[in-house]
């Protein structure tokens, strides 16, 4: 089975393989910690960073009427958004971009926006420290004195935790799927391999993501441009811990 780019082959069933992902209540969480943490000039604008297929994107738009800019690093996920958004009737614009390397100029931006969005492991795609540091750096250029980034990451415990939890397979029209991952607890890294069909095509993507304890996430955040509003434990607002399996991070970047 040859081996394709990641999301080459995987975004035209990427809708199945995350069916048990509950977007409503994910997009209902964040559009509650961006009311939260909003300053007085509140937030209207705001960039989705790895946006996928949309899904996300469309639940949270609706949620907080803002206006939406979504954006993606893989040309395949961003037509099965825009097909999505265009069925929906939405007004979302959509740009391919690959973070840490987004730029206000290369998303078309003529001024910083109030909110920046990352969920569902799209930091831990970031295998080195550095490309972190980077994604930190970009996305305060990104947002106005007191505007707000709100990501999530996966951790360690999570991976540990779970580690007899990650195959499956599934089958959809012409779209089919063998997932099979592992964790390696020295390293962090958690390596997932996808065999998949599409329309007869067969092919294999190989993922790769980083599990950062949320002790790491703390530091590199302490040398970047932004201030940490709060660290919450899942989808609560309990302060997260060395356990958590999901942290959602709301930080700031400082008014002038």
């Amino acid at each position: 089975m040859p081996s394709v780019e990641p999301y080459d082959m995987l975004a035209a069933g990427y809708d199945v393989v995350m069916a048990h992902v509950d977007y409503e209540f994910w997009s209902a969480y964040v559009h509650r910690l961006l009311s939260r943490h909003a300053d007085d000039a509140g937030i209207d604008e705001v960039v989705e960073l790895g946006g996928g297929t949309g899904t996300f994107a469309l639940n949270l738009k609706r949620r907080g009427g803002y206006r939406y800019l979504l954006t993606d690093g893989s040309a395949p996920m961003l037509a099965e958004a825009r097909s999505k958004i265009a069925e929906a009737g939405e007004n979302i614009r959509c740009v391919e971009a690959r973070f840490p390397g987004v730029t206000r100029a290369g998303l078309g931006l003529a001024h910083p926006v109030d909110a920046v969005v990352l969920v569902y492991d799209g930091l831990n795609y970031l295998l080195e420290e550095a490309d972190v540091r980077a994604l930190f750096r970009r996305v305060a250029a990104l947002i106005r004195p007191g505007g707000v980034f709100v990501f999530d990451q996966s951790t360690p415990a999570n991976s540990e935790d779970h580690a007899s939890g990650f195959t499956d397979e599934g089958t959809e029209g012409d779209f089919s799927y063998v997932r099979e991952s592992c964790y390696d607890p020295e390293t962090r890294r958690h390596v997932t391999v996808f065999e998949l069909s599409v329309g007869g095509r067969q092919g294999r993507e190989r993922h790769v993501q980083r599990a950062y304890p949320p002790q790491d996430i703390r530091a590199l955040l302490h040398e970047s441009p932004l201030t940490v509003e709060a660290a919450y434990d899942g989808f609560s607002t309990d302060p997260a811990h060395e356990r958590s399996h999901r942290v959602h991070w709301v930080t700031r970047r400082a008014p002038d």
